[in-house]
């Protein structure tokens, strides 16, 4: 079995646009980043590109970049998972003044976690007003899945470091915390020596095909702990079967190989 945790969709009708507009975005700001996308971006191409990759379960994460969106973006995900129940959604939450009550309304639905991207959401880990929605999410159970380290939207400035997130461990506890591409994108070694052995930080795999080699994925599992490393893709601006050639080429026992591959994700998700 193979659970990523860490896909992208759009309703059929913007995702052209959309995905348009997030390669203008990488071209833009000219991070040395492929500019390509695996799929269309549709909730069909997320579908097509599991099944030539052999992905049993995708973790969907909407992010919303405008106030208004949230609740858009949820019914369009809930009624995506509804026909499709190999896909997962989280919760789409906007970071301002109404954002507790956001969360209270993803969990009275049933939602698993929710996404959370400082640099297109213009928030930084450790604002204090961001630290009423970790306790929430915390209340709740809710996952909060974090985007951390560098993003092609604001490269110079990251919104999402490891220095960051040690604070916010230093000020909000038993949030169930995973930061996306190993802690921190082209910042991995930092992020773990920082954050490896945090009680609540998992960490996940997505867009590392094509930047981490084998030995050095090893290395990260090794610090992290092979029960906190999730596989995940970052479909589709990584082709998920680039990204599970990866985990079965990196030189770890197989017992931990199946732990990333599925076993800590159906433990988070509650899925056992």
């Amino acid at each position: 079995m193979i659970i990523d945790f860490h896909t992208h969709a759009f309703p059929d009708e913007l995702a052209e646009r959309a995905v348009s507009s997030l390669l203008a975005t990488l071209h833009n700001a000219a991070s040395g980043f492929p500019e390509v996308m695996y799929s269309d971006g549709t909730a069909k191409g997320i579908i097509n590109s599991m099944d030539k990759a052999g992905v049993d379960i995708s973790v969907l994460l909407p992010v919303a970049t405008k106030p208004a969106q949230p609740k858009g973006i949820n019914s369009w995900a809930r009624g995506f998972a509804e026909k499709e129940p190999r896909i997962i959604p989280f919760g789409a939450v906007f970071p301002d003044e109404t954002a507790e009550a956001q969360l209270e309304e993803l969990a009275e639905r049933g939602y698993k976690g929710i996404k959370l991207h400082g640099d297109f959401q213009g928030f930084y880990a450790d604002d204090e007003k961001m630290l009423p929605i970790y306790r929430r999410c915390a209340e709740y159970g809710l996952i909060c899945v974090m985007h951390a380290g560098l993003d092609c939207v604001s490269p110079r400035d990251i919104h999402v470091t490891p220095e960051r997130m040690a604070r916010v461990l230093d000020k909000v506890s038993g949030v169930k915390f995973v930061l996306a591409h190993m802690g921190g994108n082209c910042i991995e070694d930092r992020a773990a020596k920082l954050l490896a052995g945090a009680d609540d930080v998992w960490v996940d795999t997505a867009y590392a095909a094509g930047r981490i080699d084998p030995g050095k994925m090893a290395e990260l599992v090794g610090r992290y702990g092979a029960d906190r490393v999730l596989f995940a893709s970052d479909s589709p601006w990584n082709d998920p079967a680039d990204d599970i050639a990866l985990i079965r080429s990196t030189p770890i026992p197989e017992s931990d190989r199946e732990k990333i591959f599925y076993k800590n994700a159906q433990a988070l998700l509650g899925l056992q």
